[in-house]
């Protein structure tokens, strides 16, 4: 039964899966069939301080972000749970208590970015480096940052994005994977010659299915293994057949059909279409079955700047100061104005 992963920024959103590469090769993506109710909120902070705290602070929550010009400060939170161990698949599990849960934060047109991890006992500590691993140690707990920063340029929207996701990666050359079957697959790089790629069930390496890629990593050809005997693919007049390592007569019958159900087994749990000018690479294996699970929410800051007004309204005057307060106070007057303008073009359109 399918459990959702969600997403929340003030309002829960879905994650989402990550896209596959789509090239030649890989045109099915591998979509798990379980997923955890992982979440990750952020929201806007007030930059003055305040008496309604949050999280043992002293800043207030705002509904909404403001715009903003150069120099103006923003203030704002990422806040990650992570359910129990009970509650959680074992390629869920498995990868976070691997180290493999990741959060990553970026900004845009922000500067003097300042990060504070806050952990659920009280202690916090300075970590401005944007990538947060997410550990056995965060299995049902709730984890804060705190992000700091100033506005660079006044013409550009300011944005902060939290990003958080559960990864395969390469031990080496070593690449595990959980397929659509919920079970565990080895990938192993070179095992039978360079450029080769050995995919199996990681219960059973006896049976499983050999490619080989030349230097550009264009599929050459490929072998399966059925209870460590070797057969070699064959196109006989354009349909795929099997012949035993070292020999010319191609199979038939039961032993065909158990040699091309291990074969089309992996390629289902890879999300792999042997067909066509098919690639296999390092990169895109972690591409494609890298992912487990992934999702991104956003903090945008419009800019407050106005390059030019035209009123006929005589008592509504640029700023002249140029500093912040006055430019977003013109920035309010403005919203207005248009504000009242889409109400009047709704209105009559109705």
């Amino acid at each position: 039964m399918k459990k959702i992963l969600t997403l929340a920024i003030a309002l829960v959103m879905v994650f989402a899966i990550a896209a596959p590469a789509f090239a030649a090769g890989w045109d099915n993506p591998v979509t798990p069939d379980e997923f955890e109710d992982l979440r990750l909120d952020i929201t806007a902070l007030s930059v003055e301080e305040s008496s309604l705290v949050w999280n043992g602070g002293t800043y207030n929550k705002l509904e909404k972000t403001y715009p903003v010009v150069a120099g103006m400060k923003v203030h704002a939170y990422a806040e990650v749970e992570i359910p129990k161990e009970k509650d959680l698949s074992e390629d869920i599990k498995n990868r976070i208590k691997a180290g493999q849960g990741l959060l990553t934060i970026e900004t845009k047109n922000l500067e003097e970015v300042k990060i504070y991890v806050r952990y659920p006992d009280g202690t916090s500590h300075q970590d401005n480096s944007g990538e947060y691993a997410i550990t056995a140690g965060e299995l049902g707990k709730t984890v804060c940052f705190e992000i700091w920063g100033s506005v660079v340029k006044s013409d550009k929207d300011a944005k902060i994005t939290a990003t958080l996701g559960v990864y395969n990666k390469w031990s080496g050359d070593t690449f595990t994977f959980f397929g659509k079957d919920g079970k565990e697959y080895t990938i192993l790089k070179n095992y039978d010659g360079a450029g080769s790629y050995t995919v199996f069930k990681s219960s059973n390496n006896s049976n499983g299915v050999r490619f080989y890629t030349n230097s550009n990593g264009q599929l050459q050809n490929s072998k399966v293994v059925l209870n460590d005997k070797v057969y070699q693919i064959v196109d006989s007049f354009g349909e795929m057949n099997f012949v035993p390592d070292g020999g010319t007569a191609i199979i038939t019958g039961d032993e065909y059909r158990d040699v091309k159900a291990v074969l089309d087994n992996i390629l289902t749990q890879m999300g792999f279409e042997y067909s066509g000018r098919a690639y296999i690479t390092d990169k895109l294996i972690t591409k494609n079955l890298g992912t487990i699970v992934e999702g991104s929410a956003s903090l945008t800051y419009p800019t407050g700047y106005v390059q030019e007004l035209v009123t006929d309204d005589p008592s509504v005057k640029p700023p002249q100061t140029g500093d912040n307060a006055s430019v977003v106070g013109f920035v309010m007057i403005a919203i207005a104005l248009i504000a009242a303008a889409a109400v009047t073009v709704k209105k009559v359109r109705a």
